[in-house]
């Protein structure tokens, strides 16, 4: 007997991971093993302490342990309700929900002056033409042919009648050609008309 054992154990601890497989089974047995005699050994009662009202609950409802033992009834307990509230359900508890503190409202700027209000239009309409007029004298006219249709020649480009023509230092602003004259032609941009005349030969002037 002695002898097989240990060939058995020879052959169980010659393979390292069937040794480890084979514990592991053991343990896990083990465990189930000790859950099922805890599980079996749980106390069916509970234990009322000096409560007298849970002891005779405990004493009622507990098991039978003979044929004479004294089942005491639970005597009936009296509420009293308050036939007036404490306080009111209703109202809103300042500590919870404090009402927020009143804002004062602060004193607005004095609005600007009529007089004020104008001198910034015609600020902005003047910087406005100073603009498009700059923006003009960069056009160079080279030709203007009457007949039907009018044209005019800008740099190098050939418009007619009501076409736009784009600015050359910004591609947002364009202006409408509205008029062509002897020597000059007039555009528009903004409610704004400029004369674009041709140069005389000889002189800078545009």
């Amino acid at each position: 007997m002695f002898l097989v054992l240990r060939r058995l154990w020879i052959q169980a601890t010659s393979d390292r991971k069937r040794f480890g497989l084979l514990c592991g089974l053991v343990v896990l047995g083990l465990l189930l093993w000790a859950r099922i005699i805890v599980s079996e050994s749980v106390p069916r009662t509970a234990v009322a302490g000096n409560d007298p009202i849970l002891s005779s609950v405990a004493g009622a409802n507990g098991p039978d342990t003979g044929a004479g033992s004294d089942k005491r009834k639970i005597p009936p307990v009296r509420v009293e309700l308050a036939r007036l509230p404490e306080r009111d359900p209703l109202q809103i508890s300042a500590v919870h929900f404090p009402r927020p503190t009143s804002v004062e409202a602060l004193p607005q700027e004095g609005a600007k002056s009529p007089r004020e209000a104008t001198e910034n239009v015609d600020l902005e309409e003047s910087r406005l033409t100073s603009r498009l007029g700059a923006l003009v004298a960069h056009f160079r006219l080279e030709a203007v042919m009457q007949g039907h249709p009018m044209a005019v020649i800008i740099n190098a480009k050939t418009y007619q009648l009501l076409d736009s023509v784009p600015a050359i230092d910004d591609d947002q602003i364009r202006f409408r050609l509205v008029d062509v004259r002897d020597r000059s032609a007039v555009l528009e941009c903004e409610g704004r008309r400029f004369e674009l005349k041709m140069r005389v030969p000889g002189s800078q002037e545009r």
